[in-house]
């Protein structure tokens, strides 16, 4: 087994040191939060099994394998850097971090260190990802023409990070993992800040190849939505991560057909049947959590690491570019 520390024990946090105690894979020795009512919390919820501290640095001094940052992204940063320079591996939540910059430093240390650094884009872990990204690589899909996607709820209002980099972050990972890479040649942006001093609101409008992709992500909605319509022209799905049947697949189109006359052709519509596949319900959580100890355990990249990791922040970072400059 592993032994992990984890840092953080907010929303998020209870959710993953509940998946680390239950996997076979992971033995959780440490748990750090600085906030004393999380802390009686967390020795109510783990009491005996996990040792609670509000202070992270001597027990980085153990014999632990590797760092769980669950903390606010402005803090996992540093947290993370000192986990790899005393010879950690670390599970660090999305964003990987607030600029390239940073991100480019941390894939250096892990590098330099030869350790595992996995970013917890917990969508490509969900089973209903991966199968769509087996259809796009049998070509059941064939080219896809378009991604339209929204993540929208009504809060909670986060004051590190704005709700692009909170939720359009899952998207982008996903959308990297369906084309193989994310490398958009035009990029748009634009958000409100209706709240405090981040966007609560943005739209995100991305051009790779022949695919357009839009992205809307907003804190500030009456209902909480999350879907995902991509358009393919051999077939159309549609991921609703909130019902229980989460894809259906459209055999509908356009077809395109030679008219009478040369140059000339007609666009018809084509409406087929509606495909409900079972996909085993999968937790995504643990899947990251186990892929990344596998990764530990076998010496390899994770699948959401440093490569994938740096083309999601190029993106990011160029979006919230394009938000300043929209104002």
């Amino acid at each position: 087994m592993l032994r992990v520390m984890q840092v953080g024990y907010g929303y998020w946090g209870a959710n993953v040191a509940r998946k680390l105690v239950a996997s076979r894979m992971f033995e959780l020795v440490y748990l750090v939060e600085t906030d004393g009512g999380r802390r009686q919390e967390a020795e109510k919820k783990l009491a005996g099994s996990v040792r609670i501290l509000d202070n992270y640095r001597e027990a980085l001094k153990t014999d632990i394998d590797a760092v769980v940052i669950c903390t606010q992204t402005e803090y996992s940063y540093a947290i993370a850097m000192e986990a790899l320079a005393s010879g950690k591996h670390v599970f660090i939540e999305k964003p990987i971090a607030t600029n390239v910059e940073r991100t480019c430093r941390l894939i250096d240390r892990t590098r330099e260190m030869g350790l595992v650094l996995h970013c917890d884009h917990l969508m490509v872990y969900n089973p209903v990802i991966k199968y769509i990204k087996k259809m796009t690589e049998d070509g059941e899909v064939g080219d896809i023409m378009y991604i339209d996607i929204s993540r929208i709820n009504l809060g909670p209002i986060r004051k590190d990070i704005n709700a692009m980099l909170d939720l359009a972050v899952h998207d982008i990972a996903v959308i990297d993992y369906l084309m193989g890479g994310l490398d958009p040649e035009y990029l748009s942006a634009c958000g409100r800040k209706l709240f405090g001093e981040k966007e609560n609101i943005t739209y995100l409008t991305m051009k790779c190849g022949d695919t357009l992709i839009n992205i809307n992500s907003s804190w500030v909605s009456p209902v909480k939505v999350r879907r995902m319509v991509v358009a393919g022209s051999r077939r159309m799905l549609i991921f609703d991560d909130l019902k229980m049947d989460k894809l259906s697949i459209y055999n509908s189109g356009i077809d395109v057909e030679q008219g009478s006359e040369y140059g000339e052709y007609e666009y018809k519509t084509r409406v087929g049947d509606i495909f409900i596949p079972h996909i085993e319900n999968v937790d995504s959580l643990q899947s990251s959590l186990e892929h990344f100890g596998e990764c530990v355990l076998e010496g390899k990249e994770s699948l959401s690491g440093p490569a994938q990791s740096l083309r999601v922040m190029k993106v990011l970072e160029r979006a919230q570019k394009a938000l300043d400059e929209a104002g």
